[in-house]
C-alpha cells in the first residue's frame, strides 16, 4: 500500500488564558486535542462553505442588537424618551 500524505503548514494565533483553558476542557472532555478539534472546525468550514456557530454576545444579543439596544439607553440618559401604551386586543 502506497501511503501518501498532504503537505501541512502551520497555523498560530493568539487567544487570552481563560477562553484557551475553557477550550482545552471542552476539548479534553470531548477526547479530542485542541488541535484536533480546531482542524476539524476549519475542514468542516470549507467543506460546507459555512459558519454553524452563534455570533451574539454574553447576553444572548447580536451585534445589531446590542446596537440598538445601546442607542435606546442613550436615548433613556438624554431624555429622549417617548412613553408609548401598549393596548392588546
Amino acid at each position: 500500500m502506497i501511503s501518501t500524505t498532504e503537505e501541512m503548514t502551520n497555523f498560530t494565533f493568539k487567544i487570552d488564558k481563560k477562553t484557551r483553558e475553557g477550550y482545552s476542557a471542552l476539548c479534553e472532555a470531548l477526547g479530542l486535542s485542541m488541535s484536533a478539534a480546531t482542524l476539524a472546525l476549519i475542514r468542516q468550514a470549507v467543506r460546507s462553505q459555512s459558519m454553524t456557530f452563534s455570533l451574539k454576545d454574553s447576553n444572548g444579543l447580536t451585534i445589531a442588537e446590542g446596537a440598538e439596544l445601546k442607542r435606546r439607553i442613550q436615548d433613556i440618559e438624554k431624555g429622549k424618551v417617548f412613553q408609548c401604551n401598549i393596548i392588546e386586543d
